[in-house]
């Protein structure tokens, strides 16, 4: 099990699908990737995918590690993948050309970082899009 207390900030970003379920825009199924610091589990950012495109737009990968990097003013040593994700090429290729090395882990071994964030997503963001009365 990786944990928080394991890292200093920003040694390690953490990239990865938070929703379980697709969120619909404009009926559009969609997935939401964030990247996040492993030891502070603060979100730097995220991209929206569309289900049928598969993996984020590059541009889009291009623009969050951007993002993160000017919240942190550096780079993280490593990012964490999960490898069972179909953006995770478009992830591994970013942070190779900006340094970073990629570990793979499974995802339940993240449980202790990324637990709490999918949990929260899905009971406050997605209960927004269940019918009313339910």
């Amino acid at each position: 099990m990786i944990t928080p207390d394991q890292f200093r900030v920003n040694e390690a970003w953490i990239a990865v699908r938070i929703n379980e379920e697709f969120l619909l825009v404009q009926d559009e199924p969609y997935d939401i990737y964030v990247l996040m610091d492993a030891a502070s589990c603060f979100v730097m950012g995220y991209v929206l995918s569309r289900v049928v495109d598969e993996t984020p737009l590059e541009k889009d990968v291009k623009e969050l590690f951007q993002t993160a990097f000017k919240s942190k003013n550096q780079w993280a040593d490593m990012l964490i993948l999960t490898g069972d994700s179909p953006a995770d090429d478009a992830f591994r290729k970013e942070a190779e050309q900006n340094g970073l090395c990629v570990k793979i882990v499974k995802e339940s071994d993240l449980e202790t970082i990324i637990g709490p964030l999918k949990t929260t997503f899905a009971s406050g963001f997605m209960r927004g899009s269940e019918p009313a009365g339910d």
